[in-house]
């Protein structure tokens, strides 16, 4: 998994390599996403394992603010594309496989866990809104 390549994403552009993008500016500089972001670099590998693989590695990261504190600017915090290369190539050196393959699973099997609560959030408060709704109705 040594082998990735990051540039500056330009809207519009697509990619042949698997792939996945990191939010450059924002508070949020530093989160990954398989969609792409407006202001954002994105990070090419040979195969889908390892895009999966990387791209997990980035959320951790991202997860425990290790970009955060690496920000730059004032007005408009960003990252700089050196500073994320660099601590993508730290954390691949840590990489022990089947340790953090584990991990990653334990990691997707909590976000799909997340996006389920969060439809059900949804659909509670669509219900608790309607019976808002019907209650007024039942007094006018």
């Amino acid at each position: 998994m040594k082998a990735f390549k990051i540039k500056t994403h330009r809207l519009g552009q697509t990619y042949q390599a698997p792939h996945f993008f990191i939010l450059s500016k924002g508070s949020n500089a530093g989160k990954p996403s398989v969609s792409e972001f407006t202001n954002s670099f994105v990070i090419t590998v040979k195969s889908e394992k390892q895009a999966h693989q990387l791209y997990w590695i980035c959320n951790i990261l991202y997860t425990r603010h290790y970009f955060r504190t690496r920000l730059c600017g004032s007005v408009i915090p960003f990252i700089r594309i050196g500073e994320v290369q660099s601590l993508l190539k730290r954390m691949i050196l840590n990489y022990e496989g089947h340790h953090w393959n584990g991990r990653f699973q334990a990691l997707e099997k909590l976000e799909q866990l997340i996006k389920v609560l969060q439809h059900q959030q949804n659909c509670i408060n669509q219900y608790k809104l309607l019976l808002m709704q019907s209650y007024q109705l039942d007094r006018d």
